[in-house]
């Protein structure tokens, strides 16, 4: 049999840090909306509005632990790779900042390939 691929539009991430009031290495939920990304907790919604996104990276933990925290290494008791989604941002108070999460496989990836389409000044015309 066939199947349509699924759309991603939502996903569970593990954060790792710039969300206030999230914690360290647990659940996220991100949900694709209109005009922003929604990340939830069981107590707290954050959106960030696509026009405030500047940059989205996806890189295993040893480069994104390297590049933003000077010490490239892998927490992994295991050996698996952990790839980090990091997308920097401009905060409404003018500063540059990023939000940080990890996951073991594609979906992070995948769903913030999502989000990319919808970043306004990301969008080329030919």
């Amino acid at each position: 049999m066939f199947f349509k691929k699924k759309d991603i539009n939502e996903v569970v991430l593990m954060h790792y840090e710039g969300l206030i009031g999230f914690k360290q290495d647990f659940p996220c939920k991100a949900f694709i909306e209109d005009e922003n990304v929604l990340f939830k907790n069981d107590t707290t919604d954050i959106r960030l509005s696509y026009n405030q996104i500047n940059n989205i990276d996806y890189m295993p933990e040893t480069n994104f632990m390297g590049k933003y925290h000077n010490n490239p290494v892998n927490t992994s008791k295991t050996n698996a790779v952990k790839w980090f989604s990091v997308i920097t941002y401009t905060s409404s108070s003018g500063e540059t900042k990023y939000i940080a999460f990890w996951s073991v496989d594609s979906k992070g990836r995948k769903f913030f390939e999502k989000v990319e389409q919808n970043i306004p000044h990301k969008k080329v015309v030919l």
